[in-house]
């Protein structure tokens, strides 16, 4: 076979280009099948889960009190539901992915670095996520035959991990494959389970450790007693860890808020995804929050000689070493709630989330399922267990990977709702050559890079010390900076952006295509019989062959 049959067997479809297939173009409306009850379940699945109960324990463990630290998650679940708002609209109402959106501020070449921003991201998250999720399977098995915590470990100490990790692990990753199988359209069962699932056993675990310790906890009422005499925190040195732990919960979500257009886009009619992230993620996501805040709290209280539980999977494990046989069957249906609720995380959040973005990347060989295999098997190629158990500087480097995603972001918004007020040419995203507006110098948009990259700098020294602190030091200055990094490059990016398209105006601005080209909208969504240069589909589909 020649490598010209080779490379067209390959093609996802006859149809696709390398700028378009049917994972790419606006999605018709059978493909838009996500209701308001539908948002309403993935956003539980979603907010609550290991990362976001051990992610908001974290604050307990810099010295935040248990009320400073649901303050602080308060105020950063208000700004992150306002912003999934913010950058879900495009998606509900032009039904494109994040990738599309993007090339009318960045170009359609151009598109591609923020692509590349997200797929790294995507495969480092989910080989870490992933191992997360190994953890919850080594509870389980650990609750049903409990000699498996002690199982002979064959690898050597250089390996960062022990044999029954390793297990674990793989059983995770396994267990997730087949759910790449089912396109985003058709993910409504598993998010209701793992919904329903996951919320009974978070009560049930927080109303336990209440009930057990019969209050909140020594974190609540006595925490000088924790941290010891004089080690409170107070004045300005309490105001920046609170700065710094509200954009540790914004980072968590920098992603999220990045490619919400990904998923708001099957949203059955335009505004079906804003129920679900104005009302259910504050809910859940503080909830969340909250739960895990108060139960770590209680479970210092009944276990003192246990360091500080904020992990999850190891208040599970401390609950069946101190509650005897009787907490098994307990512990084992909590982790395998957790677990329901990782394999949708790692899986929509992670995995069909780069796959989305790699099928823009090469649209012609790649779609939904493909480009998630090849997350997933990178996951495993970065090997997560090194990163996670040897190299804390890389974890601080992908937490802290919002100073990257706010300038972008940044330019998103401003791109989108201020310059050009919501108003986008669908047949103009996929010509990729001087005749589209999105086109720009060879598919590059120069007041892109410029924006991000002044977005970017000022938030890089306090970055290089936080990733290097033995190796990089900086003042206290640079590291304030740093603590703002998301809603700082943000701004500045969303400014500069508007300022360089006031100055230098781009063509097509706030001009739709007269006709519904693509057939993604029904009747009562069109959109009226604006623009200028109106190209059939026909046209766009030769101009990207």
């Amino acid at each position: 076979m020649t490598v010209q049959g080779l490379l067209s067997r390959l093609q996802v479809s006859p149809d696709a280009s390398p700028y378009a297939n049917a994972d790419v173009l606006p999605l018709p409306p059978s493909r838009r099948t996500w209701t308001k009850t539908i948002f309403f379940f993935f956003w539980i699945s979603t907010a609550i889960n290991i990362a976001e109960w051990s992610a908001a324990a974290t604050a307990l463990a810099v010295g935040l009190t248990v009320g400073q630290a649901i303050a602080v998650y308060t105020i950063a679940t208000i700004i992150i539901c306002f912003f999934l708002v913010v950058t879900g609209h495009g998606g509900g109402k032009w039904h494109v992915p994040f990738a599309v959106i993007n090339r009318t501020g960045w170009g359609i070449r151009g598109s591609w670095f923020t692509l590349l921003n997200r797929v790294i991201l995507s495969c480092c998250w989910y080989g870490v996520q992933g191992w997360y999720g190994g953890q919850m399977v080594k509870i389980m098995i650990g609750a049903i035959w409990p000699s498996f915590y002690d199982l002979k470990n064959t690898f050597s100490p250089s390996a960062s991990m022990k044999t029954n990790e390793f297990v674990s692990f793989i059983i995770f990753w396994t267990i997730s494959l087949p759910i790449f199988l089912l396109r985003p359209e058709h993910y409504r069962i598993p998010a209701i389970i793992s919904s329903v699932v996951v919320t009974i056993a978070a009560f049930a675990l927080f109303i336990w450790a209440l009930v057990k310790q019969g209050n909140a906890g020594p974190l609540w009422s006595h925490p000088e007693e924790v941290y010891g005499p004089g080690t409170r925190l107070s004045g300005s040195k309490l105001s920046w860890v609170m700065m710094r732990m509200i954009s540790s919960g914004i980072g968590g979500w920098a992603g999220g808020i990045l490619y919400q257009s990904d998923f708001s886009r099957y949203a059955a009619h335009p505004g079906d995804q804003i129920r679900g992230q104005v009302f259910i993620i504050p809910v859940c996501l503080l909830g969340s929050n909250i739960l895990g805040i108060i139960t770590t709290s209680c479970a210092r209280g009944f276990y003192p000689d246990e360091p500080l539980l904020w992990r999850l999977y190891d208040l599970l494990g401390a609950i069946q070493r101190h509650e005897g046989p009787g907490a098994r069957a307990a512990v084992f249906f909590a982790a395998f709630a957790f677990l329901l609720a990782q394999i949708c995380v790692n899986v929509v959040a992670c995995g069909v989330v780069g796959g989305m973005d790699l099928a823009a990347l090469l649209p012609k060989y790649i779609n939904i399922r493909r480009g998630s295999f090849i997350i997933a098997v990178i996951g495993i190629c970065i090997n997560p267990w090194k990163i996670l158990n040897t190299a804390n500087s890389f974890i601080s480097a992908i937490s802290a990977y919002a100073v990257f995603l706010g300038p972008l972001t940044g330019i998103m918004v401003a791109e989108y709702h201020f310059l050009r007020r919501r108003k986008i040419k669908l047949t103009h995203l996929f010509i990729p050559n001087s005749t589209s507006d999105y086109w720009f110098w060879h598919g590059l948009n120069w007041r892109a890079p410029i924006a991000w990259v002044l977005g970017v700098w000022p938030s890089m020294p306090g970055f290089c010390a936080s990733v290097t602190p033995k190796k990089v030091h900086v003042s206290t200055t640079w590291i304030h900076v740093y603590y703002m990094s998301w809603l700082l490059g943000f701004s500045i990016s969303a400014v500069i952006w508007l300022t360089l398209n006031t100055l230098w105006p781009p063509p097509g601005l706030r001009e739709v295509d007269e006709k519904d080209v693509f057939g993604t909208f029904g009747e009562p969504e069109l959109y009226g019989k604006e623009g200028v240069d109106r190209p059939s589909f026909e046209k766009a589909k030769e101009a990207s062959a």
